[in-house]
């Protein structure tokens, strides 16, 4: 017999700071509580110390729920606190640049919530800024950890569904209120780009997941909403489309809104090859469904034996092929930043500030492209080269 305190000890232990108690602070709560009973090895052990919010009545009542040692308005005191493992920023977009690089500076793990930041210059600072500690980084583009999405980039990138030609999502949602009230993420001082940053930078990201890099675009937004308390007067963009091209000459398209009232959560994702063409819907996420000619549509439900993730959570086969849910890909996605801190494992093929700053950018090119009403290329910036030597103490 092995007592607990016994396995801790054999156990790697992380101590995490959140900032942010709303809903993804709370999704990435669970999510931690969740990873750290995966099947994967090592046994990672995590302790919440301190959990960060403004209001801290909700601060409080969130950190009761979670069993956060501690509770506090002022992120710094995360930053300050030298057993701070990892520092997770689930605030809004407009504070992810100033805590996190303050947290990096001070020798701890980063991981921050998409968008990386309300503008494509504030994204490539954090990328460069963070990257110059050595610590590890990850920005939460959680579709990366879906166990679907993960077959899928496995059957493209072996040249199973032929040459990749076409690219296309839909991501639609309802954020509006019955009470007419719009939140911070309607406002572009806080939040920057509105559909286009919030929605679009999943689907942006899941284009070069799955098939690469966007050269250029052409876009159209529109704006319908305005706050009844009059708070927000600077609304952002509530639906856009767009067409693109990758560097491989394959198209793309996108379309998002936030405003298509009858829709909970509608997000497609289509690829379509020379040889097969795969699709994905976010309401049936155990499944992806596989087109070949002359034979039509079939449906492959991704939670079989050696499929991605099938190891992680309980033995598979005997007693089924249970579903996973939203929950379940949230933990997939906590599990990789813990272990690349337990294990010094990369952080690839999951989503680093680099991919955080690509994807700003190419949000921030579509944006463009709308408001000159003619295609724009996407423009990368290259950090300059150092190399960096890291050791963290405590």
């Amino acid at each position: 017999m092995i007592s607990r305190s016994k396995e801790l000890e054999a156990s790697s232990k992380i101590m995490v700071g959140l900032l942010g108690a709303g809903f993804i602070g709370q999704m990435h709560a669970l999510a931690l509580r969740d990873a750290a009973t995966s099947m994967w090895e090592p046994k990672i052990h995590v302790l919440p110390k301190i959990l960060a919010e403004v209001d801290f009545e909700l601060c409080t009542k969130v950190g009761e729920r979670f069993d956060w040692e501690e509770c506090t308005e002022n992120w710094e005191e995360i930053v300050d606190d030298s057993e701070i493992d990892l520092f997770i920023n689930a605030g809004p977009n407009h504070i992810h640049a100033q805590p996190t690089i303050a947290a990096a500076k001070k020798g701890k793990h980063v991981f921050c919530e998409k968008p990386l930041a309300s503008t494509a210059d504030e994204a490539f600072q954090i990328w460069d800024k963070v990257s110059e500690t050595g610590v590890i980084q990850m920005c939460a583009f959680m579709y990366r950890s879906i166990p679907a999405l993960n077959l899928a980039r496995e059957m493209i990138q072996s040249g199973e569904i032929g040459e990749v030609r076409h690219f296309r999502s839909r991501f639609l949602l309802n954020m509006l209120t019955e009470d007419g009230n719009l939140s911070w993420r309607f406002s572009k001082s806080k939040a920057g780009l509105g559909a286009m940053g919030d929605l679009g930078s999943h689907h942006v990201d899941q284009a070069r997941f799955l098939v690469g890099e966007l050269v250029r675009v052409g876009a159209l937004t529109k704006t319908w909403s305005t706050d009844k308390q009059k708070k927000i007067l600077d609304v952002n963009d509530d639906a856009f489309v767009c067409v693109a091209e990758f560097e491989s000459g394959a198209t793309a398209s996108f379309e998002a809104s936030r405003v298509a009232t009858a829709h909970n959560l509608g997000g497609w994702i289509e690829v379509d090859g020379t040889k097969k063409s795969l699709s994905f819907q976010m309401e049936r996420l155990n499944e992806l469904v596989i087109y070949e000619p002359n034979k039509g549509p079939r449906s492959q439900l991704v939670t079989q034996t050696g499929q991605p993730y099938s190891d992680f959570w309980l033995p598979s086969g005997i007693q089924g092929q249970h579903p996973l849910g939203w929950n379940e890909c949230f933990a997939h996605q906590a599990r990789h930043i813990l272990e690349a801190i337990a294990t010094s494992k990369p952080i690839a093929p999951r989503a680093d500030f680099e991919d955080g700053y690509r994807v700003a950018e190419a949000i921030e090119t579509i944006a463009r492209s709308a408001e000159s009403g003619r295609f724009e290329y996407v423009n990368y910036r290259q950090r300059a080269s150092k190399k960096v030597s890291f050791e963290r103490t405590k």
